[in-house]
């Protein structure tokens, strides 16, 4: 048999799940990251104790494989337990989300509440009696499932804020797997259920636990090479670095943007491929870590900020996440709060100085614009969540047939990869999946994380 040499671009959950598969297997890839450190948005960037985790990322999965990897790679001393609170800032109140039915009738006053109950009955009743249709916009099916009145105030300006984009243009496909449904009943009982773990330093500890793995097997992921040709040439594969330097082997294993792998790709796939490559998008995050002096009681995780007053899309409240996020002995707050934009909006090109200045007064609609602040870090994502416009998926099948009828060893994984908007597991679970077929087993990494009703139930948690 011939002696497997496979390359893998990106050292993101995918990229380091596969060369864990592929070391475990007997193989050694090479590994290949465009940044500076590992995880990709699943990383924790530190400095002087502080901690910042872009995205929030909780921890759990349906796959008993996926447990035992991050079981694997972090001893039980390394998690701790969460329990998930999340609320949206409407109007100035908390309302707790998931969204549950007695806060929504109360707690924003009985004229709404009684106006968002007809609102939703409404909405259920014409669901009931019309053609539903399966390629929904986010916007009928967000009217659908909650009424017009509560959709415009807990999703409509939200997704805007966040997506960039008219909730019309997007599809419902992301929506159905990560919306709850307004919960009626025992909503205290599922609360208390709602329980993840976490590694007490932040999603990177796992990330860097699994690079740290790798280099003892002799594997070390090459950082801060970005790929800029990936060249099918007779049985074998080519890629070139930035930097000049190339690399050759039997099958690439990519975690890189898909539009980017496509734009890279020689010799170049056919126009009508690269137009549907150049329309896939991608919507950038910045993470703004402050520390506050004044300990603030924020009894949530998560708060969500639909509406227009406040630039900052979410807020993480890292103190409820882990305390070891923070240095040791620091009795004040600690808080992420979350820009969504485009690489070439406004925020993106903004500097330090003027993201303080967006920041603070955020600070200021929240209630702490007084609390000093001790330290705030800035970290920039990119490519952090594939936009779900009306066009993608038949987009991304247009790629997916074309590189399965034309470059079989070619293998797209993960979010990026995909174009598909993932969780960690699923990422992992890609990657489990396409080193699996690359070994000639019959799986299909895109069959990962399609079933459109998955609510995070079900859950294998540690």
């Amino acid at each position: 048999m011939a002696t497997r040499s496979p390359l893998i671009i990106g050292a993101g959950p995918a990229g380091l799940t596969a060369a864990l598969e592929l070391v475990k297997r007997g193989v050694a890839p090479r590994l290949y990251e465009a940044s500076e450190h590992v995880g990709g948005l699943a990383r924790t960037p530190c400095l002087d104790g502080w901690r910042v985790d872009p995205g929030g990322h909780r921890f759990f999965t349906r796959s008993e494989a996926v447990l035992d990897i991050w079981r694997s790679l972090l001893p039980a001393d390394q998690w701790v337990a969460v329990a998930r609170r999340s609320a949206m800032l409407v109007d100035g109140r908390f309302v707790r989300y998931p969204l549950i039915g007695r806060d929504l009738v109360t707690q924003l006053g009985f004229r709404s509440g009684l106006r968002g109950l007809g609102s939703m009955a409404w909405s259920r009743l014409r669901r009931r009696t019309r053609h539903r249709a399966a390629d929904q916009s986010f916007h009928d099916w967000g009217t659908g499932e909650f009424g017009r009145h509560w959709y415009g105030l807990f999703f409509d300006g939200y997704v805007r804020k966040t997506w960039l984009a008219e909730p019309a243009e997007l599809t419902s496909d992301w929506a159905n797997q990560r919306i709850r449904p307004i919960r009626w009943r025992n909503a205290n009982g599922f609360a208390a259920r709602d329980v993840f773990r976490y590694p007490r330093l932040g999603p990177g500890q796992l990330w860097e636990a699994a690079a740290a793995v790798l280099a003892d097997h002799g594997v070390v992921a090459s950082l801060n090479s970005p790929i800029v040709t990936v060249r099918s040439g007779g049985r074998g594969w080519t890629v070139e670095l930035e930097n000049g330097d190339t690399a050759t082997g039997d099958a690439v294993f990519s975690s890189m943007p898909l539009r980017l792998l496509m734009e890279a790709l020689d010799p170049a796939p056919p126009e009508h491929i690269r137009a549907a490559a150049d329309a896939l998008k991608h919507r950038a995050l910045i993470t703004v870590g402050v520390a506050l002096r004044t300990r603030h009681e924020l009894p949530y995780n998560w708060v969500y900020t639909p509406g227009p007053d406040m630039r900052v899309g979410r807020i993480q409240n890292y103190t409820r996440w882990s305390g070891h996020l923070s240095p040791a002995h620091w009795h004040g707050t600690h808080l992420g709060l979350e820009y969504f934009t485009n690489s070439d909006g406004d925020l993106w090109a903004a500097g330090d100085d003027e993201m303080a200045r967006i920041v603070e007064q955020d600070l200021r609609m929240l209630g702490l614009g007084a609390i000093a602040v001790e330290k705030m870090m800035f970290v920039r994502s990119q490519f952090a969540y594939p936009v779900y416009d009306a066009a993608r998926e038949a987009n991304v099948a247009l790629i997916r047939d074309y590189l399965r009828a034309h470059h079989p060893s070619l293998r797209p994984m993960g979010r990026n990869g995909m174009h598909h908007y993932d969780n960690q597991d699923h990422a992992m679970l890609s990657a489990i999946g396409s080193v699996a077929r690359y070994f000639g087993e019959d799986a299909d990494p895109w069959r990962v994380n399609t079933d459109l009703r998955y609510q995070e139930s079900g859950l294998l948690r540690m």
